[in-house]
């Protein structure tokens, strides 16, 4: 049996021929826009992880690593994206984050005692073309954390750091301090103006002198209330950045001095100058074989009733509470600890204050040490004769934050201080080369 063909005829070719053709092109036109946006996104919005890098200032710090594994950092690590840092309540540490192609500071995040947080990303934009912005995120931030935005950073900066209660946001140029909490979060401006944004939504700013603090309520939603700060800086910092290289003196009210026993040997030297991006107090005395010296630079303290007084001082009748902070940096020392007397420490901060009673030329005296070096077998004193606490033992090259605390609780009795004199820091020992930046006298004022 033969079997024949069948033949097949479209009943209308041409329609099909126009489907197929307009089917070609929405698909030609798909892919066309589909690789359009694709280009756009891979040159404009695409990005790449910055360098993050961990210091530990003093101790050391925990991580957990992105795939839940525990580890430690004794000096310096590079965590990366979804690690989580915690710090114990007597260690600190500090978070930089840096541009992997210019290698410039973006921002700096410190961890202070007993923080902690969860790195979510840090990135920035592939290509330098992109006006998109640096974006860093912080998130189930607990504790306290001082954050600095550097001021000469061409590209936008977006640093959020979250937790329960809500989110600080950071995208301005200046320095901020952060309690953040599970139910509230306090913001201190110092320089700059920040946003805390509550769960809800709700967005409040917080410019420089101000503090502002947001309370999470039982619904979810917040609360946020903006204040003006009650602490005020009691004496000059050491000056503004724009004049530095044609200006290297001190603001008034500074003098500085340097001496050694030996009359042969180098005298230490002490500046002003730029150090990453802060303006800073140098002490520094460098070789080898050397006898004892000291570098020392004093802020006078004067109201405009107290000029023409012999000693002049600052009364401080208007305040409930007295703190010192300071960002120290020890680079090198020779002498360990702090010398056979506990006095010898690379950095030194003195306060002369009068106290109920005192005679101005016999003025009562808080000191407070650091240093770097001290080997096991090193039996040097930890403390000086006239020190209420341990000097501070901090690691080599890094950056500590120092707050004294409440003077007024710590010097109680007739050692309050009811007027200061004069504050002091100095470098003392053979060879050492320090760094100081934000030494300020903080006073807390009094309700009105």
């Amino acid at each position: 049996m033969i079997y024949g063909t069948r033949s097949h005829t479209l009943r209308n070719p041409q329609a099909v021929a126009w489907t197929i053709l307009l089917a070609s092109f929405v698909t030609f036109c798909l892919l066309m826009a589909l690789g359009t946006a694709g280009a756009y996104w891979f040159l404009f919005q695409s990005r790449v992880e910055m360098t993050i890098r961990l210091t530990v200032s003093k101790g050391r710090i925990d991580l957990t690593l992105p795939d839940g594994s525990p580890a430690s950092a004794a000096r310096q690590d590079f965590p990366e994206a979804n690690a989580t840092v915690q710090v114990d309540s007597v260690s600190q540490g500090y978070l930089t984050f840096e541009d992997n192609y210019s290698k410039q500071l973006i921002a700096t995040v410190f961890l202070m005692q007993g923080s902690s947080l969860t790195i979510e990303r840090a990135a920035r934009p592939r290509f330098e073309w992109s006006a998109a912005p640096y974006t860093i995120r912080l998130r189930n931030a607990i504790g306290r954390f001082w954050i600095d935005l550097p001021s000469d950073v061409a590209r936008e900066i977006v640093l959020e750091l979250e937790s329960e209660a809500g989110t600080a946001r950071f995208s301005e140029a200046g320095n901020f301090r952060l309690h953040s909490g599970s139910q509230q979060i306090d913001l201190h401006v110092d320089d700059g103006s920040a946003t805390l944004q509550a769960p809800s939504g709700e967005l409040r700013t917080v410019n420089a002198g101000e503090i502002g603090t947001l309370l999470r309520e039982p619904l979810g939603s917040g609360t946020l209330l903006v204040r003006t700060t009650p602490f005020e800086r009691l004496n000059a910092d050491f000056g503004a950045r724009h004049d530095i290289s044609t200006n290297p003196a001190l603001p008034f009210g500074w003098a500085c001095t340097s001496r050694a026993n030996r009359p042969n040997e180098p005298q230490g030297s002490f500046g002003r100058n730029l150090f990453e991006q802060q303006v800073v107090l140098t002490m520094q005395r460098l070789g080898q074989g050397l006898d004892h010296a000291e570098t020392s630079c004093q802020y006078t303290f004067s109201e405009d009733d107290s000029i023409l007084l012999t000693i002049p001082r600052r009364s401080l009748s208007a305040y409930d509470s007295l703190h010192i902070r300071a960002r120290v940096r020890i680079r090198s020392q020779d002498v360990t600890t702090c010398g056979i007397q506990g006095s010898e420490c690379p950095v030194m901060i003195q306060l002369d204050y009068l106290g109920e009673n005192n005679a101005p030329e016999s003025p009562q005296v808080w000191r407070h040490g650091f240093y770097t070096l001290r080997p096991p077998t090193d039996e040097n004193p930890t403390i000086c004769d006239t020190c209420l606490q341990e000097h501070e033992k901090i690691n080599p090259d890094t950056w500590y934050i120092y707050d004294s605390g409440d003077l007024f609780k710590l010097l109680a009795g007739a050692r309050k201080p009811e007027s200061i004199l004069r504050l002091r820091v100095y470098a003392s020992g053979h060879a050492y080369e320090s760094i100081i930046a934000n030494l300020h006298v903080i006073g807390g004022r009094r309700a009105q």
